[in-house]
């Protein structure tokens, strides 16, 4: 059992990022609930990515590194699936960025952008 809920993030992101990268993971080293949180988002990815891909203007998924690809596509899953309030799911995003990917200072407001765009669609989806 993970002690936090930004753990749980951390690990969740983790695990979608091994995942788009093709890399393999042991179910028994991954926690009950982030793995059952990550089943359920691949369930959803289509909706997820389309989602995304409507919030971005000139940009798509594709267009994306991976690791923001990661946190994108789990704060859409924690607002329409998870019943998260999307001010916590995308203030943890952003603090999620700060940490893993914003090297020179454009993520944070990119993905900022993106997810408050995102709220919009995962309420009417």
């Amino acid at each position: 059992m993970l002690s936090s809920r930004r753990e749980f993030r951390e690990e969740a992101i983790k695990l979608l990022y091994t995942l788009e990268v093709g890399g393999k993971y042991e179910r028994e080293n991954i926690d009950d609930e982030v793995f059952s949180a990550i089943e359920s988002l691949i369930e959803h990815t289509d909706e997820i990515e389309t989602i995304l891909n409507d919030s971005m203007t000139g940009w798509s998924l594709k267009r994306l590194n991976l690791v923001d690809k990661a946190i994108l596509k789990f704060s859409v899953y924690e607002m329409k699936y998870m019943n998260t309030p999307y001010q916590v799911a995308i203030n943890e995003a952003l603090e999620l960025t700060k940490i893993y990917s914003d090297i020179d200072g454009k993520q944070v407001p990119f993905n900022n952008k993106v997810l408050d765009k995102a709220k919009d669609l995962c309420q009417k989806i």
